[in-house]
């Protein structure tokens, strides 16, 4: 049986931009349905999985993934027409007449037809008969279950919206899901720290992740009551509560100004960010983050008590907080799984996770750690095609050797920066080791020198070390669960550890791991042994290979055009060594 997932809403964010057309860019991403990737489960088993923006380099984009869909039927080696059954992570169907009634575009926007008539005018054929839409929120929970191993589990959902949702609590048993307790959108935690983002003048539902890192900047106490007062968690209920006046959550196309009125009342007006560390906006952030940690620390706690589950499953966009994740993999748990494509791109996994196990015959039984690394991959030939359209450059072949990790292991330990291609792309918006940029994290200046000459970014933008298995309890204070394995959880730095890792300290002293075992990245596991022989540490600066505002690198290509145009010493890409410019 063979399950093909997708995610997305082709055309929400088109419709978004036809009927507002002078919409903020900071607000064109308040819509559902972006993030669009597909997935394929081929006899229960997960074979490919990949966003749709790292084929078109339209970061985000909630299009139809035809890219993604073509390239998980190829590493399948199946055609369109072998393709049992089409998973969609939203089934809107139930609510069509309450979105009817408030002159939603339905039709338009939220059907599923708008993905049905899509795959047929690209060629499809029966696709209404082999589609099956999944709740987003169930979509989300399998995502995290299936892969887990987990026995029983408690199944926590948290994201900007699924359907009518923001916040789903399951109970797992025998690979079954019950539902426990959901809140509505006016209770989203997910549009709560999006708004809070957008005041910061930050994009919303994008650039969440930099409210977490400007976050350590500041003093959590000094705006604490503001959030208290907006949120708070209900022990009777078990549910998060968030007081929005009325009228609050109007005309979210112009980025929720009545929201961010309320917020400049309550706390002070934003400034223009500029890239440096402000401090209304630090403390600011700082109180935003600690009470979404707080939040989230007593739901998870009743929830668990309540069940009493060891284990814990999460998914949805809330859960790449790492920061909250830290805290809660402290509580008392046997086990904690965070799906690392927990954004909507996860949903297209999820929903062909569901679909397989109640439709498809089953899924296989898990025998190791979820493996991330489902995109492409790329031969010599496609690498030496590229690098030859390119004759401004220098470069050679050594091939998969021990000269070719002991260079690039020496180019670290030299305080070199260095971009890392390797095998196949990464799932999800982390990147760990196949498409990376690595540097020594002792390094001279290291951070100023990423953020400014490589990445584009801004100067408080924090980095996260990969570091290997035998070297993290020596590091760093962990608990060691999966989520340190996919860049999920933060991990406080051994005071007698930061002077090795001073450029991957953030300004708490904690820093966002991921933990390196030669069962899922054999390569990356070899080159961080390398730098441990030369430096005494297996611990690099792990980032992301790409710059501002471009997703995260898929192809040869890709890659050397990047390469040439930021200040990296060298690129290692499948067996060849790329110098830089030809002088």
């Amino acid at each position: 049986m063979i399950v093909l997932g997708l995610s997305g809403l082709p055309h929400s964010q088109d419709h978004l931009r036809r009927t507002h057309p002078g919409i903020s860019k900071l607000d064109e991403r308040i819509c559902q349905g972006l993030d669009s990737a597909a997935a394929i489960i081929v006899d229960g088993r997960l074979v490919a999985a990949a966003a749709e923006e790292r084929f078109t380099g339209d970061k985000g984009t909630g299009a139809l993934p035809l890219s993604a869909i073509d390239y998980c039927l190829r590493e399948a080696g199946v055609t369109r027409d072998d393709v049992d059954l089409i998973a969609h992570g939203f089934d809107y169907e139930r609510h069509r007449r309450a979105f009817e009634i408030t002159g939603a575009p339905f039709d338009e926007v939220y059907a599923g037809a708008t993905v049905i008539d899509g795959l047929t005018e690209a060629g499809w054929t029966r696709v209404a008969e082999r589609f099956r839409p999944v709740r987003h929120h169930v979509s989300h929970a399998e995502s995290a279950l299936a892969p887990s191993g987990f026995d029983s589990a408690l199944v926590v959902v948290s994201d900007g919206m699924g359907e009518a949702e923001s916040m789903t609590i399951y109970r797992a048993a025998g690979g079954e899901l019950e539902s426990l307790h959901t809140q509505s959108i006016a209770t989203s935690l997910g549009i709560l720290y999006g708004i809070a983002t957008r005041f910061l003048g930050f994009q919303f539902n994008s650039d969440e992740y930099k409210v977490m890192g400007l976050a350590p900047y500041g003093d959590p106490e000094r705006f604490r009551p503001v959030f208290e007062k907006l949120a708070r968690f209900d022990a009777d209920r078990g549910a998060v509560v968030v007081d929005w006046p009325a009228g609050a959550l109007a005309e979210p196309e112009n980025g929720y100004p009545h929201a961010r009125a309320l917020l400049a009342e309550a706390a002070f007006t934003p400034s223009e960010p500029d890239g440096s560390i402000q401090r209304d906006e630090a403390d600011f952030a700082a109180s935003l983050q600690a009470r979404l940690t707080d939040l989230l620390v007593d739901l998870v706690s009743y929830w668990l008590e309540r069940t009493g589950e060891r284990h814990l499953c999460l998914a949805g966009g809330t859960f790449l907080n790492c920061k909250s994740n830290q805290s809660i993999a402290d509580l008392p748990l046997d086990g904690m799984f965070v799906q690392p494509a927990s954004g909507d791109d996860g949903s297209a996994l999820g929903a062909a996770y569901h679909v397989a196990r109640t439709e498809g015959g089953g899924l296989a039984p898990v025998t190791g750690p979820f493996d991330p690394y489902l995109g492409p991959q790329y031969t010599e030939d496609d690498v030496r095609a590229a690098l030859e359209a390119r004759p401004d450059l220098t470069w050679r072949y050594v091939g998969q050797t021990d000269e070719y990790f002991a260079a690039a292991a020496d180019d670290i330990a030299a305080d070199r920066i260095i971009a890392w291609f390797s095998g196949r792309m990464e799932f999800g918006p982390r990147a760990l080791g196949n498409r990376s940029i690595l540097a020594r994290p002792d390094g001279e200046r290291i951070k100023d020198r990423i953020n400014g000459a490589v990445k584009f970014r801004e100067a408080f933008r924090p980095f996260a070390p990969a570091v290997l298995d035998a070297d993290v309890d020596r590091l760093f204070v962990t608990r060691n669960f999966e989520p340190d394995r996919y860049m999920l959880c933060t991990a406080h730095v051994r005071p007698e550890a930061r002077g090795t890792v001073d450029g991957i300290v953030h300004a708490d002293d904690s820093a966002r791991i991921q933990t390196v075992r030669p069962d899922l990245a054999p390569g990356f596991h070899r080159l961080l042994t390398g730098v441990r022989e030369r430096t005494g540490a297996g611990v690099t600066v792990n980032t992301s290979f790409n710059v501002k505002g471009q997703p995260l690198i898929m192809d040869p290509a890709t890659a050397i055009d990047t390469f040439a145009g930021i200040a990296l010493d060298r690129l290692y890409i499948e067996g060849f060594v790329v110098e830089g410019k030809t002088q």
